[in-house]
């Protein structure tokens, strides 16, 4: 006796309080129908109810399918990971749409055709896997407990679907047999009366809610009751206009195997096309003697299969509302009768009428699933998003993943828009020779496709996921732009959309079959992206049913998006106090001794300074002389009088930007103001401020000086390795973004505002302007964007009255300011030189011993004794074409280009006599060169360093 069934008699026992013992548990069960079914329902497990399967097949002599239904599961191992599972079904007309297999009989239809509409699965097969309502604790990478769901076979959620319904009804999905081999034979069939055969006819299918088992029953006794060679049934689907009938059981004859029917391809035909659709449109009964006769038949049918249709009688299938909603099809009596008769007719349509409420009861049966489905889709997609709130790339990662499984597709894509922590710049990489620009409205693109759209795959993964930092897509634009939602295949035009649907619209680089995009809003309904679906599998293009669940699976990034981006605001915000709190403790504002001082004294001339010359050396003046020249600079660019700028300000100004410059070896005050005095004489004696405007000369100057302020004297990717408060700050460019933010802080403090003069659009204009230039001061940015300018001004007609070209022209000045030390008289440069490599080496002694990190070759100070070389690998990777291309930009920076060459000779004798660190430190060197400067970078790969600061 199963373990059940002992159980099952214990339970009974203690109700009925009488012996144990079969006879007694089978009368109790005899008289209390209802409680075994309870007790089924509530009491056995999955493994329980296969043992009473396997004892049920045994008892009456049939064969089981346990072992073909263990073939074909898929058993999932504990503690995965809740992603979802690869669907192998979708939704179109609210129907389950299962993946097309195998050969159609009709002629070939085209990728709209071959919609697998029918939602049921063979028997023994799983139709879905979906996720119960329990979760299970798991342990997140920080320790923190999360949720993740528990997921469950389809089998499992037909058991709870199953305490809802009768429980002699057959489910999709649920182990069967096949009904021909259970059915009596044709003849067996014709020997009952007609009442008794039509009554039991009727009762064969009316348990039933497979979709395809239903309706292949229904044509095997279409053919009993008129005698018919073979059947055929097609479905209604879609409204109005857009209606079609679909047929995945044709040409059923006695000796077809339903396990088969599962595997055919739909067949779909035309609404009001043919005999069918003629049937189906105008309701009628169709009876033909002589198929070949009649004008609406399709003799390439014959020709295909070799079959000769002769008699065909066509009936339409209607639900209790008498609507429509299928067509059913007789083809030839069999064995020579004739044609069909009237009374075929009224038995044919007479049986009907009972299909017709069968396959309405399985439909809804089917868009109950549907629902089921959706929503339990839904519930882990919002599980997905709300779990991880820590990481935009993990979350789109999982997102993407699960929207190519939602809708069935072989791509899925989500760009952003622009971040405030966007460089400006948008330029990019030339082409082909040719200057490329772009009015960028995103900043990222992430981009999932699946192993089917994958080409030229060499990994074994799924899924291939990628980030595109500047992607290019006008359609996302326009959806972006217009807050449409766009769902279109290549060729079709898009109202209010100039170009066609194509890879090249679209940024892809694929075949595109088809696109669905809609705009990704937050709550004050600001555009944050646009999310794009490509390439419905099986399907010429996504429909309604996909735009409907299209709009919630938007509303779930928007809302997962938009919490990530809180949860990075509040871990910036708190690491921007870390950092305030940490300059207060270092810096302090100038004071009114200081101010006064500076206040009495006369501010010498540019000449008696030197500051108009590109030979500047800022050893000959003190501290307060560098402040002096400092304002000297504002009053002869004429920025006192033409922003109303307090004097007094200017100069409380002055000093706190010197005293908030760390005091470190190379990275102080000092360059500050020699990247500034350079960029003075850029404006002056190379006349650019004719080129600007007063706020962008303004921007440049301010810019120069604050630069570097509050440098530590160490790398951007110091910064990281430490994971200093900057590195989790921001994202990248640490030091710079820290640059233009702590010049901010100490503007806003009372007394400091030299601003307050300019409007808000001025204001706002002046903080871009300055934004871009202390930001350009990372050579990473100047590695993106130099092989650009070179060609601009290699192009005799470039226009720098252009938007772009202008913030790029400002850019490799501010640039050229920074590095140039290397262009500086010999004996500044070598002293320079000495610094930065003293500064570089502390760095380097730091990563070796606080935390065991071998330094870069130009920060290891084992290496010190070949700072010639470096100093010649940096001006012939970095300084030479740089200042190349600004002396192309104006030949007034010749003497730039001149003092670069000659520090090269200089730093190349140096390494031909293998001169020393201290050999360099000494005072007694002499060269025949009078010209050069610092190392920005010290490196014979400077790119690999790219985001060290000049």
């Amino acid at each position: 006796m199963p373990s059940f069934i002992k159980k099952l008699g214990s339970n009974c026992s203690c109700v009925v309080r009488m012996p144990l013992s079969e006879p007694n548990v089978e009368r109790y069960l005899d008289e209390h129908p209802g409680f075994l079914q309870k007790y089924v329902v509530t009491h056995l497990s999955e493994t329980d109810l296969k043992d009473l399967y396997e004892h049920w097949y045994k008892a009456h002599g049939r064969k089981s399918s346990t072992e073909k239904e263990r073939k074909r599961s898929r058993t999932e191992e504990e503690g995965k990971s809740c992603h979802a599972v690869e669907h192998k079904t979708s939704i179109v007309d609210n129907q389950l749409v299962v993946p097309p297999a195998g050969k159609a009989t009709l002629e070939t239809p085209t990728p709209e055709e071959a919609m697998d509409v029918v939602p049921s699965v063979a028997p023994g097969k799983q139709l879905h896997q979906f996720p119960n309502r329990q979760f299970r604790k798991t342990v997140s990478r920080e320790g923190a407990p999360i949720l993740k769901p528990y997921r469950r076979s389809f089998s499992d959620d037909l058991i709870n679907i199953r305490s809802l319904l009768p429980t002699n009804l057959q489910l999709p999905g649920e182990p069967g047999e096949e009904p021909s081999a259970r059915r009596r034979s044709r003849e067996e069939w014709r020997q009952l009366n007609e009442p008794d055969l039509m009554m039991e006819l009727v009762r064969d299918i009316a348990q039933d809610l497979d979709l395809v088992s239903l309706c292949f029953k229904i044509l095997l006794n279409v053919g009993i009751l008129t005698n018919g060679d073979r059947c055929s049934l097609f479905l209604i689907f879609g409204s109005g206009d857009q209606r079609f009938l679909v047929s995945k059981l044709f040409d059923v004859t006695e000796n077809s195997q339903l396990t088969d029917m599962y595997e055919h391809k739909p067949i779909r035909i035309p609404y009001g096309k043919g005999i069918v659709g003629y049937v189906a449109e105008s309701g009628e009964t169709v009876n033909i003697p002589d198929a070949y006769q009649d004008e609406r038949f399709n003799k390439a049918i014959d020709m295909q299969t070799g079959f000769r249709t002769k008699s065909i009688l066509c009936m339409p299938v209607k639900n209790n509302q008498s609507e429509i909603v299928g067509v059913a099809q007789v083809i030839n009596k069999k064995d020579e009768e004739g044609p069909f008769t009237a009374n075929d007719e009224k038995i044919f349509e007479r049986y009907l009428t009972f299909c017709g409420i069968g396959i309405t009861n399985a439909l809804l049966f089917q868009s109950s699933v549907i629902m089921y489905k959706r929503s339990d889709s839904l519930v882990l997609l919002a599980h997905y998003i709300f779990e991880e709130q820590r990481d935009m790339n993990n979350l789109l990662r999982r997102v993407l993943k699960k929207g190519c499984e939602m809708f069935s597709s072989t791509g899925c894509r989500i760009l952003l828009r622009e971040s405030p922590e966007s460089d400006g710049l948008t330029t990019v990489e030339p082409e082909n020779g040719q200057v490329v620009k772009s009015s960028e409205s995103f900043v990222s693109c992430f981009e999932i496709y699946t192993g089917d759209d994958i080409k030229n795959k060499e990994s074994g993964d799924e899924y291939e996921f990628q980030n595109i930092l500047t992607p290019q897509d006008a359609l996302a634009k326009f959806v972006a732009e217009k807050l449409k939602t766009i769902n279109a295949v290549p060729g079709e035009p898009i109202e209010g959309f100039e170009g066609m649907v194509c890879a090249e619209t679209i940024g892809a680089d694929r075949e595109i079959r088809s696109v669905l995009a809609m705009p990704i809003l937050n709550e004050s309904r600001n555009v944050l992206g646009v999310v794009e679906i490509l390439n419905k599998k099986g399907e010429e293009r996504f429909d309604r049913n996909d735009e409907s669940l299209f709009e919630a699976f938007t509303l779930f990034c928007g809302l997962g998006i938009y919490n990530v981006m809180n949860f990075e605001r509040l871990i910036k915000a708190n690491n921007a106090q870390k950092v305030v709190l940490e300059i207060l403790s270092y810096h302090a504002s100038a004071n009114k001794d200081e101010v006064s001082l500076i206040e009495r004294e006369e501010i010498p001339s540019a000449d008696s300074l030197n500051i108009l010359s590109f030979e500047f050396a800022d050893h000959s003046l003190d501290t307060d002389q560098t402040v002096l020249a400092t304002i000297r600079m504002f009053m002869d660019l004429d920025l006192i009088n033409k922003f109303r700028i307090d004097f007094q300000s200017l100069i409380r100004w002055s000093i706190t930007v010197r005293k908030n410059y760390r005091d470190v070896m190379y990275h102080n005050w000092r360059h500050g103001f020699n990247v500034a005095q350079m960029m003075f004489a850029m404006l002056t004696s190379g006349q650019m401020s004719q080129q600007f405007t007063d706020l962008e000369v303004f921007a440049l100057l301010v810019g120069s000086l604050c630069h570097d302020i509050d440098h530590r004297g160490t790398t951007n990717q110091f910064q990281k390795l430490s994971d200093s408060p900057l590195a989790n700050l921001y994202s990248t460019s640490f030091m710079e973004y820290h640059h233009f933010n702590h010049f901010l802080t100490i503007s806003q403090v009372e007394g400091n505002n030299i601003f307050k003069s300019l409007n808000e659009k001025e204001y706002a204009d002046f903080l871009d302007l300055t934004k871009t230039t202390i930001l350009a001061t990372d050579l990473a940015l100047y590695f993106k964007h130099k092989a650009l300018f070179k060609q601009l001004v290699e192009n005799p007609s470039t226009n720098w009255d252009d938007g772009e070209n202008r913030v790029l022209l400002r850019s490799m000045m501010i640039t050229g300011c920074d590095l140039s030390a290397i262009t500086k008289p010999w004996e500044v440069q070598r002293m320079v030189a000495e610094k930065i490599a003293s500064e570089f080496f502390n760095q380097g002694d730091i990563e070796r011993d606080k935390f065991g990190h071998t330094p870069a070759y130009m920060m290891d100070r084992s290496k010190r004794d070949e700072l010639p070389k470096m100093q010649v690998g940096f001006i012939d990777n970095i300084c030479l074409e740089l200042y190349e291309s600004l002396e192309k930009a104006n030949p007034l920076f010749r003497p730039l280009l001149d003092g670069c060459l000659s520090n090269r000779r200089n730093w190349s004798n140096l390494c031909e006599r293998r001169t020393s660190f201290a050999d360099i430190s000494s005072a007694n060197i002499t060269l025949t060169s009078i010209n050069t400067n610092r190392v920005g970078t010290l490196s014979n790969q400077p790119e690999e360093e790219s985001g060290v600061e000049g």
